[in-house]
């Protein structure tokens, strides 16, 4: 055999050897970050919604009632249909301790009036999923990315917002679980309701919230979730306008 043809045998087995390696890469590699330009909505929107121990019947009735409110409010329908698309695609999940995240309201496609009040309308009726348990944010943060993940239409945004009256009390720190989302393209915001734990906000800033334009808001008592979360949700869905 020549030279040339040992020198040739060696350079194909080496090419063969570096395709093999960069198909074994990309195949590891994740694919869970979005691609934008064939988003078909605004935004992809999981809303959780504390139902831990801390929270009663009676602050579970003010968050769900509230956030059904706030998909009736005409500001809040004109944030969706400003955007590019003038939709979004919205679930509802309630979480509390370990292995307790389920979703309430399945991924619903929301536009139009029709729509709005369609979900709206869910969301009223929707049973509590839990009633006790700890308050596992980093485990949270863990489902609703793989929720968002998986929305039903293609987004230019990519959003989880959680509500909660206090701090991760079991596993793991939830930044751990927050620098994951961001990493695949997820951005956290955070309802901070203070009424059990007046430092929740700084917590919230500092551990729970990440990703482009991410932010937190306050509710000081439950009886101020209705007026916070509408606020939050014309905040959420009107920043598809720097996009």
């Amino acid at each position: 055999m020549t030279k040339f043809v040992v020198a040739q045998s060696i350079a194909n087995r080496a090419g063969l050897l570096l395709a093999s390696l960069l198909a074994f890469v990309l195949l590891l590699a994740p694919a869970a970050t979005p691609v934008r330009s064939t988003a078909t909505v605004d935004l992809a929107l999981v809303l959780a919604l504390d139902v831990s121990g801390s929270v009663n019947g009676y602050e579970y009735r003010l968050q769900r009632d509230g956030l059904a409110a706030a998909f009736r409010d005409p500001e809040v329908l004109a944030a969706i249909q400003l955007g590019q698309r003038k939709r979004i695609a919205v679930v509802a999940v309630q979480w509390a301790g370990v292995g307790k995240q389920l979703i309430s309201v399945p991924w619903k496609i929301v536009g139009d009036l029709e729509s709005a009040l369609a979900f709206s309308d869910e969301l009223k009726s929707m049973p509590r999923n839990f009633i006790n348990g700890e308050t596992h944010i980093s485990g949270i943060i863990e489902f609703a990315t793989k929720t968002a993940l998986q929305a039903p239409a293609m987004a230019a945004r990519y959003v989880i917002d959680i509500s909660g009256d206090g701090m991760d009390n079991v596993g793991y720190a939830p930044d751990f679980a927050r620098n994951r989302a961001i990493k695949l393209g997820v951005t956290i915001n955070g309802l901070a309701i203070l009424n059990e734990t007046p430092r929740l906000l700084e917590y919230y800033h500092h551990r729970v919230i990440g990703g482009p334009n991410a932010f937190v808001m306050k509710a000081n008592r439950y009886e101020d979730y209705a007026e916070a979360i509408r606020k939050k949700l014309i905040r959420e869905i009107s920043q598809h306008l720097l996009t």
